[in-house]
């Protein structure tokens, strides 16, 4: 047990997959633990809402959520939870410290952590990081802003070597201390900007996932990203410029000089994809990785449904199932 949050008062906002996992792993290390939600219990899980108070965990929905004064020593916000929403001024123009559920899993972690994060691509490389290092003999699981989140993971980590995170923008509002061994800057488009008051801001969010690493660290980074400067060691990528690290010739992704994928043999398409699987390869080549030990879990993934999902052919022509892309760069890649 973690004795850093032993009988402190700690409120969590959102009664989601997030908050529920931040607040039962800050049960499972004895503090006392409120969750506040805007909306009306009748809106909530009943499951969630049982589980919680089951554990000991008070609940706490609708308006009084939102008008709460209750004394806490801490605030853990939920990345889907707006930091100018009623219910999260109620606790900042408090003084409260807050951090997020991101945040507050990497504070119980005790792995190295592969972050990934990008506009468009974040799950795709992610799970292929996942399914890459398992498929290689290095224990670990895809998680935070797919699957589960990380505060539900790090109660359970003996049974990995390493966590593979993906990480978006809201969660890396609220970070104070997250470092990853591994960072994975994959591309960056306008996009969220019925959350962010503009582009810049959106990419500052980003950007902090560079904030705490040091010069023992690695990111893995878009070699057409102009990004400024950042400590960790860096290792590049791209489908077009030439002088990344790993760069793609006459039809095979080669590092440096020596080919080490050939696109052909892979079912991924578009070059999204292959900037997709050699962001995968750099991070398996510092953690140690063989490329030909790469090569079959990498040429065995397909995409995930609704992601350039072919169809069907009908009188010539191709039908692709593309509903993933939310935002113009992904219709655009696609």
């Amino acid at each position: 047990m973690n004795s850093r949050y032993q009988n402190k008062n700690i409120a969590v906002l959102g009664a989601g997959l997030s908050g529920t996992a931040a607040a039962l792993l800050l049960r499972s290390n004895e503090a006392n633990v409120s969750v506040l939600d805007s909306a009306t219990e009748n809106k909530l899980p009943e499951s969630t809402i049982k589980n919680l108070r089951d554990h000991g965990v008070r609940v706490i929905s609708g308006p009084d959520a939102e008008t709460n004064r209750d004394s806490y020593d801490l605030v853990v916000l939920s990345p889907g939870i707006d930091p100018e929403s009623p219910l999260a001024q109620n606790f900042s123009s408090r003084n409260v410290d807050v951090i997020g559920e991101l945040e507050l899993g990497w504070q119980f972690c005790e792995l190295p952590v592969i972050a990934i994060t990008g506009t468009n691509g974040k799950t795709t490389t992610t799970e292929l990081v996942a399914r890459t290092l398992n498929a290689c003999g290095q224990r670990t699981v895809a998680c935070g802003n797919i699957g589960k989140p990380l505060s539900a993971v790090v109660r359970d980590q003996s049974k990995f070597d390493v966590l593979t995170i993906e990480v978006s923008s809201f969660q890396l509002e609220t970070i104070k201390s997250f470092r990853p061994q591994i960072s994975v800057w994959l591309n960056f488009a306008p996009d969220h900007l019925d959350r962010y008051a503009s582009v810049a801001e959106y990419r500052t969010a980003k950007l902090r996932l560079f904030d705490y690493q040091t010069e023992k660290e690695f990111a893995v980074v878009n070699a057409s990203e102009q990004l400024p400067p950042i400590k960790p060691q860096r290792l590049t990528f791209s489908a077009y410029d030439d002088r990344a690290d790993f760069r793609l010739s006459n039809g095979t992704i080669c590092f440096e000089t020596t080919p080490v994928l050939r696109l052909a043999d892979a079912k991924l398409r578009g070059s999204h994809n292959i900037e997709n699987l050699m962001a995968t390869l750099a991070v398996g080549h510092i953690r140690g990785l063989s490329f030909e030990h790469m090569a079959g879990p990498l040429c065995a993934y397909e995409p995930a449904p609704h992601r350039c999902e072919f169809v069907r052919t009908v009188a010539g022509v191709d039908y692709i199932n593309d509903s993933k892309a939310t935002n113009l760069d992904a219709a655009e890649k696609a």
